[in-house]
This record gives C-alpha cells, sequence and structure tokens, in this order.
C-alpha cells in the first residue's frame, strides 16, 4: 500500500475524526494529534518511526495504523490504560486513578475500594466502568472503553460534556467507544 492509496482508506471523515479524537482527549498532549497526523498523513515515514524507537517490525501501513498511532500515542501519554478482561478489579481502579486525565485530589477515589470489593468478575469489566462512571459522574470526566475488539479494554477519561461527539466521532473512523 502506497502513501497514495493509504490517504483513501483513512481519508475524508475517517481522517478528521482521528484528529478531533486526539485532541478531545488530549488537548494538553500535542505529541498525541502529532502521532496520529504522522500515521494518516505520512504513513510509510510513520512505519519508519515505529520500527526504529520501538523496535517493532511494521512492514507496511495499513488502514488501521492511525487508531493504533493514537491508542499507542494516549498510553505513552499515561491517558489510557491496557485492561484484560479478567483483571483484578483493584487493580484495574489503581491504573484508572493513575492517569493523568482521571479526576484528581477535588475528587475524592474513597469510593474504589468497597467498588473493587463488591465486584463480581463474571459480571464483566462493563460493571466495574459503570459503577466507575456513577462514582465520578460529578467530577466532569465520564470514563470511556475504546473497543479494540478484543479481550484488552482500552479505558480513558473524557470531558463528560463531549461524551457524546467522542461516540460518534469513533463511528465515524469505523470504532466503537462505550461511555459510562
Amino acid at each position: 500500500m502506497t502513501e497514495s492509496n493509504l490517504g483513501a482508506v483513512v481519508g475524508g471523515p475517517a481522517r478528521d475524526a482521528l484528529r478531533a479524537i486526539a485532541e478531545l482527549l488530549a488537548s494538553d498532549s500535542p505529541a498525541v494529534s502529532d502521532r496520529v497526523t504522522l500515521a494518516i498523513d505520512y504513513p510509510e515515514r510513520y512505519v519508519e518511526v515505529q520500527n526504529d524507537l520501538y523496535s517493532q517490525t511494521l512492514e507496511k501501513p495499513h488502514p488501521e495504523m492511525a487508531w493504533f498511532a493514537l491508542v499507542d500515542a494516549l498510553h505513552e501519554q499515561e491517558l489510557l490504560a491496557w485492561v484484560d478482561w479478567n483483571e483484578d478489579a483493584a487493580e484495574v481502579l489503581g491504573r484508572l486513578r493513575q492517569l493523568e486525565s482521571a479526576p484528581g485530589a477535588a475528587h475524592s477515589w474513597k469510593w474504589a475500594d468497597e467498588l473493587a470489593a463488591g465486584y463480581d468478575r463474571t459480571a464483566g469489566l462493563e460493571t466495574l466502568l459503570a459503577g466507575v462512571g456513577a462514582n465520578i459522574a460529578g467530577s466532569g470526566v465520564s470514563v470511556a472503553w475504546l473497543d479494540s475488539d478484543s479481550d484488552t479494554f482500552l479505558i480513558v477519561f473524557a470531558p463528560s460534556v463531549q461524551s457524546a461527539t467522542l461516540v460518534e466521532l469513533a463511528l465515524a473512523t469505523g470504532h466503537c467507544v462505550r461511555v459510562f
């Protein structure tokens, strides 16, 4: 796939939506937008950079590369947590609390221990995320799951007033986001 025809795969609304998601989730971190822009506008160069910096073995650009660039950049900026579907609730909550975008000192996490203790793993991680969402509802931040179509949950915090926008933007890229 060449740069010229990759643009057709990640073009139009998807291209703009990926950039908008980067800005929405990382407005104070230009590194995220820069990474997404590089993957969209210069995919061959993005592959080279990834291979050089991270000892990856990407052979060529692919249509999902810009989404992966977004996820990787958010993770590197401590704005996204990778969570396995069967991970311990206390571990999940601890990792979420450490994210740069998590509700901070103005919003107590005292509820987290009780939520972790009452968590039923058989009910699914979605129930834990719903509990987090309910407990941070007044903070102006919502918890969101960027669906990766795998056993891994990609969890971020987003401004509550922009939750619907985040869902719409993700759909424009061909991805699903659930906000709790």
